[in-house]
């Protein structure tokens, strides 16, 4: 029997392979906050490394670059928040993507406190995690995350999504 047409067999090409197919796999856009107990500041990325784990108990887990700014300061806190995004608030990720805009990143009057955790006030939905596991796997970390706190947004808008490298409007067929 021949190879099959367009299967990668080397690291590197399967790392390029899993990257192309993963472009394909829609994804939720979220901005994921927290507070570094080092300095009482707000730190944050934007993530669509974001899943559902369970409903027994609620969980949720983050998937984030060991290399990101906030990465120490989530591990620090052992708590985060997930905001997730709608389609409105595109321009926030540019902020949290950009580490030259650091600085700006919850200058904004849409950012409020809840349970000691920045959160994005307009934003689909808020959900307030406790870490309670954490596996090292590669160049991140992946954090699961006990929900204490759920804040439900607006559903007048349309959540936010990422397919091919682009922002995508998720929403029912």
């Amino acid at each position: 029997m021949g190879e099959a047409e367009g299967v990668a067999t080397g690291a590197a090409e399967i790392a390029a392979g899993l990257r192309s197919a993963m472009r394909r796999m829609p994804g939720a856009v979220a901005l994921i906050s927290t507070i570094d107990p080092g300095t009482d500041q707000p730190a944050g990325l934007a993530a669509s490394a974001v899943i559902p784990v369970s409903m027994e108990p609620p969980s949720m887990l983050v998937s984030i670059n060991r290399n990101a700014s906030a990465h120490a300061a989530i591990e620090r806190a052992g708590k985060f928040c997930i905001n997730l995004l709608g389609t409105e608030q595109t321009a926030l990720v540019g902020l949290f993507s950009s580490s030259d805009m650091r600085e700006k990143r919850f200058s904004g009057p849409e950012w409020l406190r809840s349970g000691g955790l920045p959160y994005l006030a307009g934003a689909c939905s808020n959900l307030f995690c406790t870490i309670s596991k954490t596996l090292l796997f590669g160049t991140h970390e992946l954090f699961v995350g006990e929900v204490f706190e759920v804040i439900s947004g607006s559903e007048s808008g349309d959540p936010l999504g990422w397919i091919e490298g682009g922002f995508a409007r998720l929403g029912p067929l």
